[in-house]
């Protein structure tokens, strides 16, 4: 059964989507607001949905445009912005976030439902050593070593997928110059890779340059963190 995190202030809007999805053989789990996600963080990402439904409009402290960001420094789950707002200028910074979709409302379950499982379909869970991580307007495949902007791919060597994939795996977060270097030199004189280690970096910020929402920012003397804002 497919989980989804329902995230709308409209409370008889709620109650129809997930009565809606529950005949449909939905898991279906709703919030309010995003100041609730906030709060319930380190539960979502350690039992995270299979998709996000995420009203633009939300009332509080945070709209769904700027929750999704919050929510991108931790997770690459699929979401769905719900909204009334059609302006291109909406629809782009949706699109900002990567691994997204759009439903105008009033919507009714059955489109909601073909854009469910088309965007899942875009995410499969997979047993094997493939996966996907959605970073702003790129996705990158480990398996494959193919970074990819829309039409455009790019190749990384396989020191450069280890190190990005480490970032990933780590979005929001610090990972240390001592972790990156045992986990892919191992065995060999880290001291002397470190040049090397650099130059990995260097190159990654370039082929990323295409979308300026994503940073790998260097924390002196500890590391490097990815992040999308």
């Amino acid at each position: 059964m497919k989980k989804i995190l329902l995230i709308e202030d409209d409370a008889n809007l709620a109650f129809m989507v997930t009565d809606g999805l529950e005949s449909e053989g939905f898991d279906v789990f709703h919030m309010n607001n995003g100041e609730d996600l906030i709060d319930a963080m380190d539960e979502f990402i350690a039992h995270p949905p299979d998709i996000i439904l995420l009203d633009v409009n939300l009332k509080g402290k945070m709209n769904g445009f700027e929750l999704s960001k919050k929510i991108r420094q931790r997770s690459q789950v699929p979401i769905i912005f719900t909204t009334s707002r059609t302006q291109i200028e909406d629809i782009q910074e949706g699109f900002k976030t990567g691994n997204v979709d759009y439903l105008k409302k009033p919507f009714g379950i059955r489109e909601l439902v073909l854009r469910i499982n088309e965007l899942l379909s875009r995410n499969p869970v997979s047993t094997s050593q493939e996966k996907l991580f959605h970073i702003g307007s790129f996705v990158f495949s480990p398996a494959t070593h193919c970074l990819q902007q829309a039409d455009e791919k790019n190749h990384l060597q396989k020191n450069e997928c280890a190190v990005l994939k480490m970032l990933c795996e780590n979005i929001g977060k610090v990972v240390t110059k001592t972790n990156i270097l045992e986990s892919v030199w191992q065995d060999e004189d880290l001291k002397q890779k470190e040049a090397s280690l650099h130059n990995i970096l260097s190159s990654l910020r370039n082929k990323l340059s295409n979308d300026k929402n994503i940073v790998i920012d260097t924390i002196p003397k500890v590391g490097w963190k990815l992040t999308i804002w």
